[in-house]
């Protein structure tokens, strides 16, 4: 890095730039696939063709980037694909960054204003969606305007330990996020169009540059690692039951055995009554604590439940592989244990086996699941 007077003789030189005054808080959008086009189921499904490779653009499993939902007062609510998948979620706005699992984010969705609702699709590369990920889910080691840290300093601090760094400058409610690789800056993104690049600087000098420009308070961010979270529901979706949940705000859990299942009608012209095959009944399920706490399901009995191989995942390790067995007998529905590591408890005691009522608490594991009402 050249020495400050270099950086700061540019400083003198360079003209105040005027502020682009911005509302909302916003970040470098990189290549745009769909810019703030309004809401409607229709254009959700259009932009989610495009996110798993079904236009032709663009390769299935390729697409990294996010969606975005703006509405009134900046409320902004973030979609996060990697390689085209769901990655994690959340809001912006003018609050603190909130972090959501895909589940709750559709539910804040469902409940929007859809008449002032638009759909924002941008494709990123991993560095900047890593960096939006940073702001929205971490608090940073420092946050401070640029008059009153020694920016420059803390750079050189990050260089002598190589790690991997993210900062961020805001001025307005632009961010401008410059990525630290092995201490070193090699990447940056400007929300920011007023700002001139120079020529002949290297980044960390051009990050200097901007952070100390003349007639702007700019806020630092700094964060010392670029370690982000993906959301616990993130693997549970895939096009069809991402749009399904978008829109509607849960999902009905269909069991995987269910075309297995189906047979041939019956010719029951001699049958008696006993003999006609019963309808399969079906139960409400929301998951009323635990990490995926809101969650809402109609399955149909029986039912098994467990971490992998289940027909309802609770995706926690806490839980078994196939944990529980849900059932009906004549009028009742009964839960059984199916040899669970931790076991499975009504009203905190654990059972083997028991009736379970409309509205009844089960826990499994870190859950409580509430049997709602038959939905038959």
């Amino acid at each position: 890095m050249k020495n400050r007077f270099t950086v700061q003789r540019k400083l003198s030189m360079q003209q105040p730039t005027p502020p682009t005054h911005t509302t909302c808080i916003q970040f470098c959008r990189q290549k745009v696939l769909c810019a703030s086009e309004p809401y409607s189921p229709e254009q959700l499904r259009h932009v989610l063709a495009m996110i798993y490779g079904d236009t032709g653009e663009r390769a299935a499993g390729s697409f990294t980037g996010y969606l975005r939902f703006a509405g009134e007062n900046c409320n902004q609510l973030f979609l996060f694909f990697f390689k085209g998948a769901p990655y994690a979620a959340g809001r912006y706005d003018e609050g603190k960054p909130v972090i959501y699992t895909i589940q709750e984010l559709a539910r804040q969705l469902v409940k929007s204003d859809k008449s002032s609702l638009s759909l924002t699709l941008c494709e990123t590369d991993p560095v900047l969606l890593k960096s939006m990920l940073l702001f929205l889910q971490k608090e940073p080691a420092i946050k401070a305007p640029t008059s009153l840290i020694d920016l420059e300093q803390i750079v050189q601090q990050i260089g002598t330990t190589g790690q991997h760094a993210m900062v961020a400058l805001r001025r307005d409610n632009l961010f401008n996020c410059y990525f630290l690789k092995n201490g070193i800056c090699a990447q940056v993104h400007y929300a920011d169009s007023s700002f001139v690049r120079p020529e002949g600087m290297s980044l960390d000098e051009e990050m200097l540059l901007y952070a100390f420009q003349p007639g702007a308070e700019i806020l630092a961010y700094i964060y010392r690692d670029m370690n982000t979270t993906v959301a616990e529901d993130s693997s549970q979706y895939d096009q069809d039951s991402l749009y399904t949940l978008l829109t509607v705000g849960y999902l009905k859990n269909k069991r995987k055995s269910d075309q297995d299942d189906v047979k041939p009608a019956a010719d029951v012209s001699g049958s008696t009554v006993d003999e006609v095959p019963q309808p399969r009944s079906s139960l409400g399920i929301t998951i009323e604590s635990g990490p995926q706490q809101g969650m809402q399901f109609t399955v149909t009995l029986p039912c098994t439940i467990g971490r992998t191989e289940s027909d309802l995942i609770l995706g926690d390790r806490l839980v078994s592989r196939r944990h529980a067995l849900l059932k009906r007998e004549g009028d009742m529905v009964v839960i059984e244990d199916l040899g669970s590591k931790n076991g499975t408890k009504i009203k905190g005691t654990k059972i083997a086996r028991a009736t379970v009522t409309p509205d009844e608490l089960i826990t499994i594991g870190p859950f409580q699941l509430r049997i709602q009402t038959d939905v038959e």
